[in-house]
C-alpha cells in the first residue's frame, strides 16, 4: 500500500525543500534506503533536529537504533552535547550502528546497546528527557510503558510510525495482516491522548509521528 497519509505532490514538494544533509548522514540514509534497513523518512529527521534544537535535551534514549541514522541526526543537533543511550536488538544492525557511529566521532556521547528493549530498559539507571520510540509499531505501547519512570517531569516521548501508511486512521476493519499491528496503534494512540499524565500532538510527518509531553 502507497503511503496515505498526504497526498504524493506535498510530499515531493516537503522533500524538495529539505536541504542537503551532512555528506555522512546522507550516506546512511542512502544506505538504509537501498538495503531496506529501517530509517526516519528525512522530514521526521528533520522535524527530530528542530525538537532537539528546542528541547535541549542532556539524556536521550532511543528505541531502535538500525544503521544509527536518528541517533547520529540527534546528536549534531545537540552540537554532540547529549549523551545518548539507543537500543537494537539485531545484531547486524547493531554492528552497523556501532561502526558508523565510531567513523562520526560520537562513541564518546552515544552508548548502542545491543539487546531486548524492555529488558534492557529495567537494568538503566539514568534519567532521561527526551525518548525516541523507532521500533515494531505494535510494540509501541510496551516500550512506552517500559519507560515511562525514566522520563522526568517535562520529558518528551517521541513515537515514529505511528500512522502505519494512514491504516491507523482508516475507518473500518482493517485488512488481516496488518490487523493486529493497526489494533495496537490505535489503542496506543487513544491512551497517549486520553492520559491525563500526558499531553500528545500526532503529526501527520512522514509515516506519522507522536509527540507527547509528561506532565
Amino acid at each position: 500500500m502507497d503511503n496515505q497519509i498526504t497526498y504524493p505532490y506535498i510530499d515531493a514538494f516537503l522533500n524538495a525543500l529539505q536541504p542537503s544533509e551532512d555528506g555522512f548522514l546522507r550516506d546512511i540514509e542512502t544506505l538504509c534506503r537501498a538495503e531496506n534497513i529501517p530509517a526516519a523518512v528525512r522530514t521526521t529527521a528533520r522535524l527530530l533536529y528542530v525538537l532537539v534544537g528546542i528541547h535541549h535535551p542532556k539524556r536521550i534514549l532511543e528505541i531502535g537504533t538500525a544503521a544509527g541514522y536518528s541517533a547520529l541526526t540527534m546528536y549534531q543537533a545537540a552540537g554532540g552535547n547529549v549523551q545518548i543511550v539507543t537500543i537494537e536488538k539485531d545484531e547486524e544492525r547493531f554492528l552497523l550502528a556501532r561502526q558508523h557511529m565510531r567513523q562520526y566521532g560520537a562513541l564518546g556521547s552515544i552508548k548502542p546497546i545491543c539487546g531486548d528493549a524492555e529488558e534492557i530498559i529495567t537494568t538503566l539507571e539514568e534519567s532521561f528527557d527526551m525518548v525516541f520510540i523507532d521500533a515494531a509499531k505494535g510494540a509501541s505501547r510496551h516500550y512506552f510503558d517500559a519507560v515511562l519512570p525514566k522520563v522526568i517531569s517535562g520529558g518528551l516521548v517521541i513515537t515514529d510510525n505511528v500512522l502505519y501508511g494512514g491504516r491507523t486512521a482508516m475507518p473500518g476493519e482493517p485488512e488481516h495482516k496488518h490487523r493486529t499491528g493497526v489494533k495496537a496503534m490505535r489503542a496506543y494512540l487513544d491512551y497517549l491522548c486520553h492520559d491525563p499524565r500526558f499531553y500528545t500532538a500526532v503529526l501527520p510527518v512522514g509515516d506519522g509521528v507522536a509527540l507527547t509531553l509528561v506532565r
